[in-house]
Protein backbone atom coordinates (compact mmCIF):
# COMPACT_ATOMS: atom_id res chain seq x y z
CA UNK A 1 0.00 0.00 0.00
CA UNK A 2 2.73 2.48 0.98
CA UNK A 3 4.84 1.54 -2.06
CA UNK A 4 1.87 2.13 -4.37
CA UNK A 5 1.07 5.45 -2.69
CA UNK A 6 4.71 6.54 -2.93
CA UNK A 7 4.92 5.73 -6.66
CA UNK A 8 1.63 7.53 -7.35
CA UNK A 9 2.78 10.62 -5.45
CA UNK A 10 6.11 10.65 -7.23
CA UNK A 11 4.42 10.36 -10.62
CA UNK A 12 2.06 13.25 -9.84
CA UNK A 13 4.90 15.40 -8.52
CA UNK A 14 6.98 14.69 -11.65
CA UNK A 15 4.07 15.55 -13.94
CA UNK A 16 3.38 18.81 -12.05
CA UNK A 17 7.02 19.87 -12.30
CA UNK A 18 7.26 19.06 -16.01
CA UNK A 19 3.84 20.34 -17.11
CA UNK A 20 3.93 23.36 -19.41
CA UNK A 21 0.27 24.22 -20.08
CA UNK A 22 1.13 26.72 -22.81
CA UNK A 23 2.37 23.81 -24.97
CA UNK A 24 -1.07 22.16 -24.93
CA UNK A 25 -3.91 23.08 -27.25
CA UNK A 26 -7.25 23.99 -25.68
CA UNK A 27 -8.85 20.58 -26.05
CA UNK A 28 -5.91 18.73 -24.52
CA UNK A 29 -5.80 21.21 -21.64
CA UNK A 30 -9.50 20.64 -21.00
CA UNK A 31 -9.10 16.83 -21.09
CA UNK A 32 -6.17 16.95 -18.70
CA UNK A 33 -8.07 19.31 -16.39
CA UNK A 34 -10.96 16.83 -16.22
CA UNK A 35 -8.52 14.06 -15.28
CA UNK A 36 -6.81 16.17 -12.61
CA UNK A 37 -10.19 17.16 -11.17
CA UNK A 38 -11.06 13.46 -10.83
CA UNK A 39 -7.72 12.79 -9.10
CA UNK A 40 -8.38 15.69 -6.75
CA UNK A 41 -11.73 14.17 -5.75
CA UNK A 42 -10.09 10.79 -5.16
CA UNK A 43 -7.35 12.38 -3.03
CA UNK A 44 -9.98 14.30 -1.02
CA UNK A 45 -11.72 11.01 -0.31
CA UNK A 46 -8.47 9.35 0.73
CA UNK A 47 -7.58 12.25 3.00
CA UNK A 48 -11.00 12.29 4.69
CA UNK A 49 -11.08 8.54 5.29
CA UNK A 50 -7.52 8.48 6.62
CA UNK A 51 -8.34 11.42 8.88
CA UNK A 52 -11.27 9.41 10.23
CA UNK A 53 -8.89 6.55 11.08
CA UNK A 54 -6.49 8.96 12.78
CA UNK A 55 -9.45 10.21 14.81
CA UNK A 56 -10.55 6.69 15.77
CA UNK A 57 -7.11 5.55 16.88
CA UNK A 58 -6.33 8.81 18.79
CA UNK A 59 -2.85 8.81 17.27
CA UNK A 60 -3.14 12.60 16.95
CA UNK A 61 -2.40 12.77 20.70
CA UNK A 62 1.17 11.56 20.09
CA UNK A 63 2.11 14.91 18.57
CA UNK A 64 0.43 16.94 21.30
CA UNK A 65 -2.42 18.11 19.08
CA UNK A 66 -5.67 19.28 20.64
CA UNK A 67 -7.86 17.11 18.40
CA UNK A 68 -7.88 15.10 15.20
CA UNK A 69 -9.09 18.20 13.37
CA UNK A 70 -6.03 20.15 14.54
CA UNK A 71 -3.74 17.33 13.37
CA UNK A 72 -5.43 17.17 9.97
CA UNK A 73 -5.38 20.95 9.58
CA UNK A 74 -1.65 21.10 10.29
CA UNK A 75 -0.87 18.13 8.02
CA UNK A 76 -3.03 19.26 5.09
CA UNK A 77 -2.36 22.98 5.44
CA UNK A 78 -6.03 23.83 5.89
CA UNK A 79 -8.13 25.41 8.63
CA UNK A 80 -9.32 23.57 11.71
CA UNK A 81 -12.92 24.33 10.74
CA UNK A 82 -12.49 22.76 7.30
CA UNK A 83 -10.81 19.69 8.82
CA UNK A 84 -13.63 19.33 11.38
CA UNK A 85 -16.26 19.53 8.62
CA UNK A 86 -14.45 16.84 6.62
CA UNK A 87 -14.39 14.54 9.65
CA UNK A 88 -18.08 15.18 10.24
CA UNK A 89 -18.84 14.32 6.62
CA UNK A 90 -16.92 11.02 6.63
CA UNK A 91 -18.63 9.99 9.88
CA UNK A 92 -22.04 10.64 8.32
CA UNK A 93 -21.07 8.62 5.23
CA UNK A 94 -20.76 5.51 7.38
CA UNK A 95 -24.57 5.39 7.30
CA UNK A 96 -24.86 6.32 3.62
CA UNK A 97 -23.26 3.52 1.55
CA UNK A 98 -24.20 4.85 -1.91
CA UNK A 99 -22.72 8.26 -1.22
CA UNK A 100 -19.64 6.75 0.43
CA UNK A 101 -19.00 4.58 -2.64
CA UNK A 102 -19.40 7.56 -5.01
CA UNK A 103 -17.01 9.61 -2.86
CA UNK A 104 -14.40 6.83 -2.85
CA UNK A 105 -14.66 6.46 -6.62
CA UNK A 106 -14.00 10.15 -7.24
CA UNK A 107 -17.52 10.86 -8.51
CA UNK A 108 -18.16 13.47 -5.81
CA UNK A 109 -16.10 16.39 -4.60
CA UNK A 110 -15.65 16.96 -0.88
CA UNK A 111 -18.20 19.79 -1.10
CA UNK A 112 -20.78 17.61 -2.85
CA UNK A 113 -20.25 14.75 -0.40
CA UNK A 114 -20.68 17.12 2.56
CA UNK A 115 -23.93 18.54 1.19
CA UNK A 116 -25.42 15.12 0.47
CA UNK A 117 -24.29 13.70 3.81
CA UNK A 118 -25.86 16.59 5.70
CA UNK A 119 -29.22 16.28 3.93
CA UNK A 120 -29.40 12.51 3.63
CA UNK A 121 -28.58 12.08 7.31
CA UNK A 122 -31.91 13.78 8.03
CA UNK A 123 -33.79 12.01 5.24
CA UNK A 124 -32.00 8.77 4.20
CA UNK A 125 -34.67 8.09 1.60
CA UNK A 126 -33.46 11.06 -0.42
CA UNK A 127 -29.89 9.76 -0.84
CA UNK A 128 -30.29 8.26 -4.32
CA UNK A 129 -32.14 11.31 -5.65
CA UNK A 130 -29.46 13.63 -4.27
CA UNK A 131 -26.72 11.62 -5.97
CA UNK A 132 -28.62 11.99 -9.24
CA UNK A 133 -28.92 15.73 -8.63
CA UNK A 134 -25.17 15.99 -7.98
CA UNK A 135 -24.46 14.29 -11.31
CA UNK A 136 -26.91 16.45 -13.24
CA UNK A 137 -26.45 19.97 -11.88
CA UNK A 138 -24.03 22.42 -10.29
CA UNK A 139 -23.01 22.63 -6.66
CA UNK A 140 -25.49 25.49 -6.24
CA UNK A 141 -28.29 23.35 -7.65
CA UNK A 142 -27.32 20.53 -5.31
CA UNK A 143 -27.27 22.89 -2.33
CA UNK A 144 -30.72 24.20 -3.21
CA UNK A 145 -32.08 20.65 -3.42
CA UNK A 146 -30.38 19.64 -0.16
CA UNK A 147 -31.91 22.67 1.54
CA UNK A 148 -35.35 21.50 0.42
CA UNK A 149 -34.68 17.97 1.67
CA UNK A 150 -33.57 19.22 5.09
CA UNK A 151 -36.63 21.43 5.33
CA UNK A 152 -38.96 18.58 4.43
CA UNK A 153 -37.35 16.34 7.04
CA UNK A 154 -38.10 18.69 9.94
CA UNK A 155 -40.67 16.91 12.16
CA UNK A 156 -41.49 19.96 14.30
CA UNK A 157 -42.01 23.32 12.60
CA UNK A 158 -41.74 25.34 15.82
CA UNK A 159 -38.59 23.50 16.93
CA UNK A 160 -37.02 24.22 13.53
CA UNK A 161 -37.88 27.91 13.86
CA UNK A 162 -36.44 28.00 17.39
CA UNK A 163 -33.21 26.38 16.17
CA UNK A 164 -32.82 28.94 13.40
CA UNK A 165 -33.32 31.74 15.90
CA UNK A 166 -31.15 30.33 18.68
CA UNK A 167 -28.29 29.57 16.27
CA UNK A 168 -28.02 33.19 15.13
CA UNK A 169 -24.54 34.63 15.42
CA UNK A 170 -22.28 37.40 14.16
CA UNK A 171 -18.50 37.46 14.24
CA UNK A 172 -16.30 40.44 13.39
CA UNK A 173 -12.56 40.56 12.84
CA UNK A 174 -9.77 42.41 11.05
CA UNK A 175 -8.19 40.91 7.95
CA UNK A 176 -4.41 40.57 7.57
CA UNK A 177 -4.26 43.88 5.72
CA UNK A 178 -6.51 45.67 8.22
CA UNK A 179 -9.83 45.36 6.38
CA UNK A 180 -12.99 44.88 8.44
CA UNK A 181 -14.65 41.47 7.98
CA UNK A 182 -17.77 39.78 9.31
CA UNK A 183 -19.58 36.45 9.21
CA UNK A 184 -23.28 36.62 10.09
CA UNK A 185 -25.96 33.95 10.51
CA UNK A 186 -29.58 35.07 10.98
CA UNK A 187 -32.99 33.46 11.10
CA UNK A 188 -34.83 33.73 7.74
CA UNK A 189 -37.25 36.43 8.91
CA UNK A 190 -34.43 38.63 10.24
CA UNK A 191 -32.43 37.96 7.08
CA UNK A 192 -35.37 38.98 4.89
CA UNK A 193 -35.57 42.33 6.66
CA UNK A 194 -31.82 42.88 6.31
CA UNK A 195 -31.95 41.93 2.61
CA UNK A 196 -34.79 44.38 1.97
CA UNK A 197 -32.96 47.31 3.56
CA UNK A 198 -29.65 46.33 1.95
CA UNK A 199 -31.13 45.90 -1.55
CA UNK A 200 -32.94 49.25 -1.38
CA UNK A 201 -29.66 51.07 -0.69
CA UNK A 202 -27.91 48.99 -3.37
CA UNK A 203 -30.44 50.09 -6.01
CA UNK A 204 -30.06 53.72 -4.94
CA UNK A 205 -26.24 53.69 -4.88
CA UNK A 206 -26.03 51.86 -8.23
CA UNK A 207 -28.38 54.37 -9.90
CA UNK A 208 -26.45 57.35 -8.46
CA UNK A 209 -23.14 55.89 -9.69
CA UNK A 210 -24.50 55.38 -13.20
CA UNK A 211 -25.84 58.93 -13.36
CA UNK A 212 -22.42 60.21 -12.28
CA UNK A 213 -20.67 58.06 -14.89
CA UNK A 214 -18.90 55.87 -12.31
CA UNK A 215 -18.48 52.14 -12.86
CA UNK A 216 -17.28 49.72 -10.18
CA UNK A 217 -17.84 46.00 -9.57
CA UNK A 218 -21.19 45.07 -8.07
CA UNK A 219 -19.56 43.74 -4.91
CA UNK A 220 -18.16 47.23 -4.25
CA UNK A 221 -21.67 48.69 -4.40
CA UNK A 222 -22.88 45.85 -2.16
CA UNK A 223 -20.32 46.93 0.45
CA UNK A 224 -21.40 50.58 0.22
CA UNK A 225 -25.04 49.56 0.55
CA UNK A 226 -24.30 47.45 3.62
CA UNK A 227 -22.64 50.41 5.35
CA UNK A 228 -25.55 52.67 4.40
CA UNK A 229 -28.18 50.25 5.68
CA UNK A 230 -26.37 49.92 9.03
CA UNK A 231 -25.50 53.57 9.54
CA UNK A 232 -28.49 55.28 7.89
CA UNK A 233 -31.24 52.71 8.38
CA UNK A 234 -33.70 51.61 5.65
CA UNK A 235 -34.24 54.12 2.86
CA UNK A 236 -37.72 52.74 2.13
CA UNK A 237 -40.20 50.47 3.95
CA UNK A 238 -38.96 46.96 4.63
CA UNK A 239 -40.48 44.44 2.23
CA UNK A 240 -40.19 40.67 1.98
CA UNK A 241 -41.72 38.21 -0.49
CA UNK A 242 -43.18 35.10 1.04
CA UNK A 243 -44.28 32.10 -1.05
CA UNK A 244 -46.43 29.62 0.81
CA UNK A 245 -48.93 26.88 0.08
CA UNK A 246 -52.26 28.39 1.05
CA UNK A 247 -53.25 25.66 3.50
CA UNK A 248 -49.92 25.64 5.37
CA UNK A 249 -50.16 29.11 6.92
CA UNK A 250 -53.28 28.55 9.04
CA UNK A 251 -52.26 24.94 9.78
CA UNK A 252 -48.88 25.99 11.19
CA UNK A 253 -46.64 23.59 9.24
CA UNK A 254 -46.13 22.22 5.75
CA UNK A 255 -47.05 18.77 4.53
CA UNK A 256 -44.97 16.81 1.98
CA UNK A 257 -45.05 18.61 -1.37
CA UNK A 258 -46.05 21.98 0.11
CA UNK A 259 -43.92 25.12 0.10
CA UNK A 260 -43.08 27.91 2.49
CA UNK A 261 -40.16 29.96 1.18
CA UNK A 262 -38.42 33.32 1.18
CA UNK A 263 -36.40 34.04 -1.97
CA UNK A 264 -36.50 30.35 -2.88
CA UNK A 265 -35.21 29.11 0.49
CA UNK A 266 -37.49 26.95 2.65
CA UNK A 267 -38.41 28.43 6.03
CA UNK A 268 -40.61 27.27 8.93
CA UNK A 269 -44.24 28.34 8.82
CA UNK A 270 -43.67 29.67 12.35
CA UNK A 271 -41.10 32.08 10.90
CA UNK A 272 -43.47 33.09 8.11
CA UNK A 273 -46.07 33.98 10.73
CA UNK A 274 -43.50 36.11 12.55
CA UNK A 275 -42.82 38.00 9.31
CA UNK A 276 -46.50 38.76 8.89
CA UNK A 277 -46.62 40.35 12.33
CA UNK A 278 -44.99 43.67 11.41
CA UNK A 279 -43.48 43.78 7.95
CA UNK A 280 -44.23 44.87 4.45
CA UNK A 281 -44.83 41.43 2.95
CA UNK A 282 -45.95 40.25 -0.45
CA UNK A 283 -47.57 36.83 -0.01
CA UNK A 284 -47.78 34.48 -3.00
CA UNK A 285 -50.32 31.84 -1.99
CA UNK A 286 -49.84 28.58 -3.91
CA UNK A 287 -51.83 25.49 -4.71
CA UNK A 288 -49.18 23.09 -5.98
CA UNK A 289 -47.16 25.03 -8.57
CA UNK A 290 -49.97 27.49 -9.33
CA UNK A 291 -50.08 30.91 -7.69
CA UNK A 292 -53.68 31.31 -6.53
CA UNK A 293 -53.42 34.73 -4.88
CA UNK A 294 -50.92 37.57 -4.53
CA UNK A 295 -51.40 39.96 -1.65
CA UNK A 296 -50.54 43.61 -2.13
CA UNK A 297 -47.52 44.73 -0.08
CA UNK A 298 -49.15 46.86 2.62
CA UNK A 299 -48.07 47.78 6.10
CA UNK A 300 -49.85 45.66 8.65
CA UNK A 301 -49.45 48.40 11.28
CA UNK A 302 -51.07 51.73 10.24
CA UNK A 303 -49.12 54.86 11.16
CA UNK A 304 -51.85 56.14 13.51
CA UNK A 305 -51.97 52.85 15.41
CA UNK A 306 -48.18 52.80 15.59
CA UNK A 307 -48.16 56.26 17.25
CA UNK A 308 -50.85 55.18 19.72
CA UNK A 309 -48.90 52.10 20.71
CA UNK A 310 -45.66 54.03 21.07
CA UNK A 311 -47.42 56.38 23.49
CA UNK A 312 -49.08 53.54 25.42
CA UNK A 313 -45.93 51.40 25.64
CA UNK A 314 -42.82 53.55 26.15
CA UNK A 315 -41.27 50.42 27.68
CA UNK A 316 -41.80 46.71 27.04
CA UNK A 317 -45.38 45.67 27.75
CA UNK A 318 -44.28 42.65 29.80
CA UNK A 319 -44.81 43.66 33.45
CA UNK A 320 -41.40 42.58 34.72
CA UNK A 321 -39.46 44.21 31.86
CA UNK A 322 -38.42 47.87 31.73
CA UNK A 323 -36.58 47.71 28.41
CA UNK A 324 -37.25 50.83 26.34
CA UNK A 325 -34.99 50.11 23.35
CA UNK A 326 -35.79 48.47 20.01
CA UNK A 327 -39.38 47.72 21.01
CA UNK A 328 -41.41 45.75 18.44
CA UNK A 329 -45.13 45.84 17.77
CA UNK A 330 -46.71 42.43 18.30
CA UNK A 331 -50.14 41.09 17.45
CA UNK A 332 -51.57 39.41 20.55
CA UNK A 333 -53.52 37.06 18.28
CA UNK A 334 -51.19 36.44 15.31
CA UNK A 335 -52.25 37.60 11.85
CA UNK A 336 -52.03 34.03 10.57
CA UNK A 337 -54.61 33.00 13.18
CA UNK A 338 -57.06 35.75 12.26
CA UNK A 339 -55.67 38.55 14.42
CA UNK A 340 -56.27 42.10 13.17
CA UNK A 341 -54.06 45.17 13.26
CA UNK A 342 -56.31 46.91 15.76
CA UNK A 343 -55.76 48.75 19.03
CA UNK A 344 -57.33 45.89 20.97
CA UNK A 345 -54.95 43.32 19.48
CA UNK A 346 -51.53 44.99 19.56
CA UNK A 347 -48.83 45.96 22.06
CA UNK A 348 -45.12 46.73 22.09
CA UNK A 349 -42.61 44.34 23.60
CA UNK A 350 -38.82 44.02 23.54
CA UNK A 351 -37.07 41.67 21.07
CA UNK A 352 -36.28 39.16 23.82
CA UNK A 353 -39.90 38.71 24.84
CA UNK A 354 -41.05 38.86 21.22
CA UNK A 355 -38.75 35.89 20.48
CA UNK A 356 -40.07 33.98 23.49
CA UNK A 357 -43.62 34.43 22.22
CA UNK A 358 -42.78 33.61 18.60
CA UNK A 359 -40.38 30.72 18.99
CA UNK A 360 -40.83 29.28 22.48
CA UNK A 361 -44.59 29.20 22.92
CA UNK A 362 -44.93 31.87 25.63
CA UNK A 363 -48.54 33.04 25.95
CA UNK A 364 -50.18 36.43 26.33
CA UNK A 365 -52.57 36.55 29.31
CA UNK A 366 -54.72 39.25 30.90
CA UNK A 367 -57.17 41.79 29.52
CA UNK A 368 -56.83 44.42 26.78
CA UNK A 369 -53.71 46.52 27.41
CA UNK A 370 -53.27 44.94 30.80
CA UNK A 371 -51.43 42.00 29.32
CA UNK A 372 -48.50 39.94 30.49
CA UNK A 373 -46.38 37.15 29.01
CA UNK A 374 -46.03 33.75 30.72
CA UNK A 375 -44.21 30.51 29.89
CA UNK A 376 -46.22 27.85 28.05
CA UNK A 377 -46.19 25.58 31.11
CA UNK A 378 -46.97 28.25 33.74
CA UNK A 379 -49.19 26.44 36.30
CA UNK A 380 -50.68 29.66 37.68
CA UNK A 381 -50.83 32.42 35.06
CA UNK A 382 -52.01 35.83 36.27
Amino acid sequence: MFALATRAAQALEKMSCELEPELLDGRDAARLLEMVARWEKVCASLRARLARRVDETKVWRDGGHRSAAHFVAETAGTTVGAAARALETVRALEELPETAEAFRAGELSETQAAEIASAASEDPGAETALLETAAATSVKGLRDRCRQVRAGAQPDDEAWARHLHVSRRANRWRDNDGAWRADIRLSPDAGARVDSAWDAHLDRIFAEARRAGHREPRHAYEADAFVASVTEGPCKPIEARLEVTAAALPRGHTEPGERCEIAGSPIPVTTARALLADSRVTVLARDGNDVTEISEPTRTIPARLRRQLEARYPTCGVKTCANDRFLEIDHVVPVAEGGRSKWANAWRICPHHHHLKTYFGWKVVGTTHDWDLVPPDDPDPP
